[in-house]
């Protein structure tokens, strides 16, 4: 037990050593935690500085594409160092608190091998379970043929060793089932009429003469026993297999005479019974305090599940550790469904201001300034407005507008906008005179496009209902079959 303890405390000491190390350390300026979550995260950059080459390029360059897209950033080095460090920090923090709240317990794991020296493979004995194998099959050239499951039945016995068995097996019954009882000529104690004597291979099953006094399980109904006492026949039979034998044995059953500590028991136990009852409408039932003058202190006994504690916490610090990836992948999924959701209003709301006569740099910081107001009032976060934002903000800043349509299409991605943005620099490189045209044909194009999908969805949708509407169907079906069938 001491030496799981130490076990448990290299983790902590290692911890506790790098919180030390890293105490100086000064996290990036968005990083408001406090208290022992700001420790960690500190603990964290430590490792992220000193692993930063090996975790950067065991990472996804998708990782560094989706933060880049969705944090909208200038300094997206803090922003990649942020997410990791938070990475590595929930890491730490879950396997820290599964070390502290694991106690006791070991874990360990041996390989056996069932093969004997002959190249067999072993049987169990008796009371060793059957197990399951798998075997690998090479040839003479040393080739793998394959590998096979087996499972392996323990050794059963001739009927010539069940008698020699049930001969020893009667010898060792009584001790077997007399439990406390001291010989069946003064039975005062529930006895244990099990259904097996360990080491045997036997099913045993009891009779009682005389259920009043003793329960087919060997327990006693000590209110039924008389003064003089009563003798129980008791009849067991043994099985194996298509094999059996009967054996009879008498039990001498007494009131039974309570020691020192018994009674104490008992009486205490009536004392208890006796509190939870005259209190029954209180809030709480006091305990008894003495008993024949000896202080009584009274505490509760706990359960220990640390060891299931700390392998839920570890396992559970390692799935945080990749899911986390996988949330950002999802964010970037929904940025761009959403996006392409929002594109078709977009292009209208284009063709409908170029038809009143603004120009697209106007355009742009219409649909900013309208965004802006809709965000201001509780409105939705719009990944496409956001793109919209700033790239009005790089137009106000100086940028060209060729510049800015370029890196509006690049960070929106996907083809609509990368086709938009072609036909906005183009617009500005030779001056098309067609840019409402194409514009109201994009539009069309894109109205289309979303009819589409949302047909699509809808077929889907379809889909995934057609295995509830199955199982409502067997359900129906079981309704009307079963009373017909029950009926003939």
């Amino acid at each position: 037990m001491f030496k799981l303890q130490y076990l448990y405390g290299v983790f902590p000491l290692v911890i506790f050593v790098l919180l030390f190390l890293s105490r100086d350390l000064e996290l990036p300026p968005d990083m408001e935690e406090t208290g022992i979550s700001r420790a960690f995260l500190k603990v964290s950059l430590f490792l992220y500085r000193r692993l930063k080459g090996r975790i950067k390029s065991a990472s996804s360059e998708k990782i560094r594409v989706y933060l880049r897209t969705l944090e909208q950033r200038k300094d997206m080095e803090n922003a990649e160092t942020e997410y990791f460090i938070r990475k590595i920090g929930i890491v730490l923090i879950m396997a820290f608190a599964g070390n502290l709240l694991a106690l006791a317990a070991s874990l360990g794991a041996g390989s056996v091998s069932h093969f004997d020296e002959e190249g067999r493979i072993k049987r169990g004995s008796y009371g060793e379970d059957d197990y399951e194998t798998v075997l690998i099959a090479t040839d003479a050239a040393g080739e793998q043929v394959g590998e096979f499951e087996m499972k392996v039945g323990t050794r059963l016995f001739t009927k010539q060793e069940a008698d020699e068995l049930f001969e020893r097996a009667v010898a060792d019954l009584e001790s077997s089932i007399l439990g406390e009882n001291e010989s069946l000529d003064s039975v005062s104690c529930d006895m244990e009429l099990g259904e097996e004597v360990d080491g045997y291979p036997f099913d045993i099953r009891w009779k009682v003469d005389n259920y009043e006094v003793m329960s087919q399980e060997g327990k006693l109904k000590e209110e039924n026993i008389p003064e003089e006492g009563v003798v129980v026949m008791l009849t067991a039979t043994f099985g194996y297999g298509e094999y059996s034998w009967q054996q009879v044995l008498y039990a001498n059953v007494v009131p039974k005479v309570l020691t020192p500590g018994e009674k104490a028991v008992k009486e205490i136990k009536s004392l208890l019974s006796k509190a939870d009852k005259e209190t029954g409408t209180d809030e709480s039932i006091p305990l008894p305090g003495n008993y024949e003058g000896r202080d009584l202190t009274w505490s509760e006994k706990k359960t220990d599940n640390s060891l299931i504690l700390l392998l839920l916490t570890l396992t559970g610090a390692a799935a945080s550790y990749v899911l986390k990836d996988k949330e950002l992948k999802k964010s970037m999924e929904e940025r761009h469904k959403q996006m392409l959701g929002d594109y078709s209003q977009m292009i209208s709301s284009l063709v409908l201001y170029m038809e009143a006569g603004m120009t697209m740099r106007n355009i742009f910081g219409k649909l900013s300034s309208s965004y802006l107001r809709e965000k201001k009032n509780g409105g939705q976060k719009r990944f496409l407005y956001e793109e919209i934002l700033m790239t009005n903000r790089e137009l106000s800043a100086g940028t060209s507008e060729l510049t800015a349509y370029e890196h509006f299409g690049i960070r929106c991605g996907g083809q609509q906008y990368t086709r938009l943005s072609t036909l906005l620099t183009q617009n500005l490189k030779k001056g098309n005179r067609e840019l409402l045209t194409l514009l109201r044909e994009e539009s069309n194009n894109a109205f289309q496009a979303r009819m589409d999908r949302a047909r699509k969805a809808g077929e889907e949708a379809g889909t995934k209902l057609l295995l509830p509407m199955i199982l409502m169907l067997v359900i129906v079906m079981i309704i009307i079959m079963i009373p017909a069938y029950l009926a003939f």
